[in-house]
């Protein structure tokens, strides 16, 4: 498994996507979980902004190893039209990740919550349905898809099992399953859970936390079991399964919580990937 970054701590430092890529490459990791999100969401941006952008990538050996997207509107609404809404969303940040190099599409959100006066049945329905039609499409763009947990209650997503079941739900051969450590953390969630989503599993997300909120922290400064997760992941076949799809498993550093603003990026960056790989050294990575 390689390691990659998510940019999430350069746009919360008001760094456009273009800017980023050198700064990136200057760490030494050649994979980015690119952030399609927020004020700066470049999935929004117009197609000759992206392809300034690409063209940055290409210039500095990087690659997007996923697009994060938490469009906003909730999948899981009983609201046809904010679910379109969202699906459309989705999809540009598709068209996005094509022109950075890479294929996958992680939808984040804990795929959707639960409404009021809605129950958690209807709500992960609905999801399915999105999520489904999203993959369909994807299929015709040669993309994967993949879903990432989230550790509150109200989201559709808020357990390994709930993952589990929404791939055997939804049923689509590029369907696959995020796992980020700082969330299975605050869950509870060892390690051996994760041989429920064996041969489902192609990306990673590297985050800490103090195991009671969920802030992102430095790799480094909260008690998440970093080497545990990558290690067992890779037991239970990360790397043959993302290869079975024709991409590269990668465990992408998250740094940084929508809403703050981070004036000390590059030290964050700098502190994490040297946590990263001393806690981690069976992933793989550098220019």
């Amino acid at each position: 498994m390689e390691l990659g970054l998510g940019t999430i701590v350069y746009e919360l430092a008001g760094i456009p996507l273009e800017r980023q890529a050198a700064l990136i490459a200057s760490h030494g990791v050649r994979y980015a979980d690119v952030l399609a999100f927020g004020e700066y969401n470049p999935a929004l941006c117009p197609a000759w902004q992206q392809e300034r952008a690409a063209g940055e990538f290409r210039r500095h050996g990087i690659v997007a190893s996923s697009v994060v997207t938490c469009a906003e509107g909730n999948i899981g609404s009983p609201d046809a039209q904010e679910r379109a809404f969202a699906l459309d969303q989705l999809k540009s940040a598709g068209r996005l990740v094509k022109r950075l190099g890479g294929k996958q599409v992680l939808i984040g959100k804990g795929c959707g919550n639960v409404d009021f006066y809605l129950s958690r049945e209807e709500a992960t329905g609905n999801a399915a349905g999105v999520i489904a039609e999203f993959c369909e499409w994807c299929s015709g763009e040669g993309l994967l898809v993949a879903m990432e947990l989230e550790p509150e209650a109200l989201h559709v997503l808020n357990s390994v099992d709930a993952m589990a079941d929404m791939l055997e739900r939804v049923g689509c051969a590029n369907l696959y399953a995020n796992v980020d450590i700082g969330h299975l953390n605050i869950l509870r969630e060892p390690p051996e859970s994760l041989e429920k989503l064996k041969g489902r599993m192609i990306h990673m997300h590297i985050s800490d936390n103090c195991g009671l909120a969920h802030t992102n922290s430095v790799i480094g400064e909260g008690n998440a079991d970093i080497r545990a997760y990558i290690d067992a992941a890779i037991s239970l076949g990360i790397d043959e399964t993302a290869r079975s799809a024709g991409d590269i498993a990668v465990a992408g550093i998250e740094v940084g919580e929508p809403g703050e603003h981070i004036a000390d990026s590059d030290l964050r960056v700098l502190k994490s990937v040297g946590n990263a790989r001393l806690r981690a050294p069976a992933l793989r990575g550098g220019l």
